[in-house]
């Protein structure tokens, strides 16, 4: 018997007869990366055997090849970038060959940012994945997602015997192993027949050698009621010495011997004469063609073997169709498994209630069903408590069960209330110190946590911490990673300094109790950086971050995806503290390694990309910023399309390293682009599309075409007032930037309408007080004033300054400043005298705050002096300016232009006064 193409792993390099068969298969680069690791996830649950080739391009076109893959349970496929966006085998033909079969296939989302490529109907579409290094820190442990769904996939040996011990009868198969690709058609002819549905048939495990079973061959047919022969001309053939194949040699002569029936079937014509020579006594064939004649002598071949009757029989049903879901001494039928279980579960058969919950959950041997899924589950609830009370611990974890198929559904209100009817159940009936009790308070905190409900998960999470304290102690596993969740329950409630005294404690203990090495002590030190910086700590984060990095290095080694991330978070933390330099050089180290290991066009490589663009845009060096952010662009167009998200993000990026380098035109160019693609895609009124028409408003600005930019502010108000309301801040902001460039393009009038409805708003909003509406009095003060309107502009000002000396104080610089204004615009409607008093009141606050020298307590002295000469008072004005002079001789000497401009003032004055 020859072997196939496959080489194959157990637990511990145990023999693979009869165990669960899984397959793998992967993008060629990636098998050394992730076949031992994936391995070792999946032994550490299931005892199967997992087939695979050692070389992942080569060709499956044998078609006994494809028998043998349609017999395994379960598809694994790590999924990367190579393998969604390259040709490979593991792609276009061994996914595509199991989603034919219908056999189950588990993804394993091995690199992130892939997700949109990956959800695409021509690959998997809405098929559920499982994501190992998920940097979500609250996200359900990988090993347990792996374990719960390979449970619901696999066959527990106890189960593979009660399934074998329900069937009526067995029949022995023999066939040439090149005739692989007619056993299951065979299979399936004998099974077509309604009364034969409950037959087992035996038949070799497809890779094991023939000595493998040879000396229980005798067994294997003391068991079988009948003895099929699969017949075609390679039943015939000798082996190259001229002596006789397996089955002539073997198993034929042993069926005779045992008296057991022979059922020969032909499946290709074959010459009888020499059939006959060959094999002694041989029947005669039966023709499979004839469906008539086959049927026929197969049940005249079964006379006297009991076919009982327990179609009725639910148990019987589910585990005959399990048998056909899973292979188990039949052929893979998923549709008449599922008939069949189907067919128990109406029968209120527990079992296969919890089957179909299941499956309908994960998508096994049928399509994904969230509401069939909650259907199953709730008829499993109402089963288990008519039948065994609401305390029995199958009535509780089905109640458990239920509440997350609710969820699923998104009814999220009715699944939390089942959560805490099944922890108040276990409560009363097992106490809350039981560890069932305290795993139910745990997933209902979990279950507050993701519906953004922080503090009552928070609540819960603190009794679960103190009762697990209390029950296994404080450096148990378990309650180290409640610990864990109550620190993050405290960041979520936005307590940084608790949050990161739990952290810092449970770093502490896991050194302690595992190791600094443990990868839950490496993730504490992650969470510990990480909260360091929301606490404002940016040196801590950074050296935690670093010790992170180098342990991971040399633990997981530098191109581990953990190591990758240790890596990433280390260059942010450098940015965050403004160290570039530091930075860029990790980034560009990050950047090398993942084109290395992902290749240049994997999402997560450009992601590195944008944050290295960004880096270099931060430290000025605005030329390799466009650069790249250019690069980046055009990777995200070929790689995600045009109007994925990431791609329109790189555009605004790219648009603005343009800006940044005064190529305005290029720049505007860019966010045209990006607004109408946004308008396409998201609809004009959308938020982000808002921003867009914001930003392009702004760039017209910086070339000052300001006619163009007032068309697009004007659109901008009038949906951000038709969207969120007038009195919206966001709203307010835009009104504000219309009055600018109405003011910037000399518009006046227009200007004056927009700041008086802009101070309108922001004294309704925040007050008359708030600084930003002191801004906006100060912008309509100046706008009447542009518009001849001095009067008017004057009570503004007045106004404005007897706020800010109410809130600031009369030595505050801006409010000197509003001072010297208002006492300018006094001058400019003639009014000296309160002009006078205000410049004096001005030079005076100006010397005791900056010093008689000061050149701009200067500057208000001449503005002192030019008044109190325009208001006929030349001998004091003489004086004033005679003080400046030597103030100014004084600074900056006689030949100074200052100094000699009020040196001619002072001699015009003297003439205008007949002094020599």
């Amino acid at each position: 018997m020859s072997e196939t193409l496959f080489s194959y792993k157990t637990r511990g390099g145990s023999s693979p007869d009869n165990k669960p068969k899984v397959y793998f298969t992967c993008h060629p680069d990636d098998f050394d990366r992730y076949f031992d690791s994936v391995c070792n996830d999946i032994f550490e649950s299931q005892d199967c055997v997992i087939f695979y080739t050692p070389d992942m391009g080569m060709a499956l076109s044998d078609p006994n090849i494809h028998v043998d893959l349609e017999r395994m349970n379960l598809f694994v496929i790590p999924v990367t970038y190579k393998y969604l966006t390259s040709g490979n085998r593991a792609m276009d033909f061994d996914y595509r060959f199991a989603q034919r079969k219908h056999i189950p296939v588990l993804p394993l989302m091995m690199d992130s940012g892939i997700e949109d490529i990956y959800s695409k109907p021509e690959n998997f579409g809405e098929l559920q994945y499982i994501k190992p290094y998920d940097t979500d820190l609250t996200a359900i442990d990988y090993k347990d997602k792996l374990k719960k769904y390979l449970e619901s996939v696999l066959i527990s040996n106890e189960l593979a015997e009660r399934i074998r011990k329900t069937f009526d009868a067995y029949i022995f198969l023999s066939y040439r192993k090149k005739d692989r690709k007619y056993a299951n058609e065979l299979m399936k002819l004998i099974h077509r027949n309604p009364k034969c549905e409950d037959i087992a048939i035996w038949f070799d495990e497809f890779l094991t050698p023939g000595e493998s079973f040879r000396e229980n061959i005798n067994k294997i047919l003391k068991d079988s009621k009948l003895f099929t022969l699969l017949v075609t001309p390679s039943l015939l053939e000798r082996h190259s010495d001229g002596s006789p194949n397996f089955i002539m040699k073997e198993e034929y002569p042993a069926a005779k011997k045992q008296g057991k029936r022979i059922f020969p079937a032909e499946m290709e014509y074959t010459d009888k004469d020499a059939l006959r020579r060959e094999y002694e006594d041989i029947p005669e064939c039966t023709n499979t063609r004839d469906d008539e004649e086959f049927n026929k002598r197969l049940l005249d071949s079964l006379v006297g073997i009991a076919i009982s009757e327990n179609n009725d029989d639910p148990e019987h049903n589910y585990l005959i169709g399990i048998a056909y879901l899973k292979g188990i001494d039949v052929e893979i039928d998923a549709a008449r498994g599922v008939r069949l279980i189907t067919k128990a579960a109406d029968a209120d058969l527990p079992e296969a209630m919890n089957e179909l919950s299941l499956m309908y959950t994960f998508g096994v041997f049928v399509l994904p069903d969230y509401k069939l899924s909650l259907y199953w589950n709730r008829r499993l609830y109402e089963y288990y408590a008519k039948t065994l009370g609401e305390y029995d611990e199958g009535t509780l974890c089905s109640l458990n069960n239920l509440a997350l198929a609710y969820a699923k559904t998104g009814d999220y209100k009715k699944s939390l209330e089942l959560q805490e009817k099944c922890f108040e159940l276990e409560k009363e009936h097992l106490g809350e110190e039981h560890p069932k009790t305290l795993t139910s308070l745990d997933n209902l905190a979990t279950a507050y946590f993701f519906r953004k409900n922080f503090k009552r998960s928070l609540e819960l999470t603190q009794k679960c911490y103190l009762l697990m304290c209390r029950v296994f102690g404080e450096e148990h596993p378990d309650t180290l990673i409640s610990l864990n969740n109550l620190a993050i329950d405290y960041e979520a409630n936005e307590d940084y300094k608790t949050s990161l005294k739990l952290h810092k404690e449970c770093y502490a203990l896991r050194c302690k109790v595992l190791g600094e090495e443990h990868p839950d002590t490496m993730k504490s030190l992650h969470n510990l950086a990480h909260i360091y910086g929301k606490n404002g700590d940016l040196n801590k984060k950074l050296e935690l971050y670093k010790k992170c990095y180098e342990l991971r290095c040399r633990v997981l080694g530098e191109e581990h995806s953990y190591t990758l991330m240790s890596l990433s978070n280390l260059a942010s933390a450098y940015d965050d503290i403004g160290d570039y330099k530091k930075s860029i050089v990790l980034y560009e180290k990050l950047y090398l390694l993942m084109c290395k290991i992902l290749g240049n066009e994997n999402p997560d490589t450009i992601n590195v990309l944008n944050d290295l663009a960004t880096v270099y845009y931060a430290d000025e060096d605005y030329k390799t910023s466009l650069k790249l952010h250019k690069e980046c662009y055009e990777l995200r167009c070929k790689v995600l399309g045009e109007e994925h998200l990431d791609t329109l993000y790189s555009l605004s990026n790219l648009a603005n390293a343009y800006a940044m380098l005064k190529f305005h035109k290029k720049s505007i160019e860019l966010f045209e682009k990006l607004y109408f693609s946004k308008c396409k895609i998201f609809g004009e009124e959308h938020p982000d599309t808002l921003v867009s028409l914001n930003n392009l408003a702004c760039s017209y600005v910086k070339i000052k075409e300001y006619k163009k930019s007032i068309v697009l502010y004007e659109k901008l108000y009038f949906l951000m007032c038709k969207i969120l309301g007038n009195e919206n801040p966001d709203t307010i902001n835009v009104l504000n930037d219309l009055a600018t460039v109405y003011y910037a393009d000399e518009d006046y009038k227009n200007s004056k309408e927009m700041y008086e409805k802009h101070y309108f708003v922001m004294c309704k909003i925040f007050g008359e007080e708030h600084p930003d509406t002191l801004v906006s009095l100060n912008n309509l003060a100046s706008s009447y004033a542009e518009i001849k309107e001095f009067k008017k502009s004057i009570v503004l000002y007045e106004k404005l300054y007897f706020l800010m000396c109410k809130i600031f104080g009369d030595d505050n610089s801006d409010v000197l400043n509003t001072l010297s204004i208002l006492a300018t615009a006094y001058s400019t409607v003639k009014e000296y005298k309160k002009s006078i008093v205000m410049f004096e009141k001005l030079y005076y606050l100006m010397c005791t705050k900056l010093g008689n020298d000061n050149p701009y307590t200067l500057f208000s002295l001449y503005n002192l002096a030019v008044v109190t000469v325009l208001d006929g008072n030349r001998p004091k004005g003489l004086d004033l300016f005679r003080c400046l002079y030597f103030s100014f001789q004084k600074l900056y000497g006689n030949d100074d232009l200052n100094t000699k401009k009020i040196e001619r003032i002072i001699l015009k004055l003297q003439s205008e006064l007949g002094n020599q």
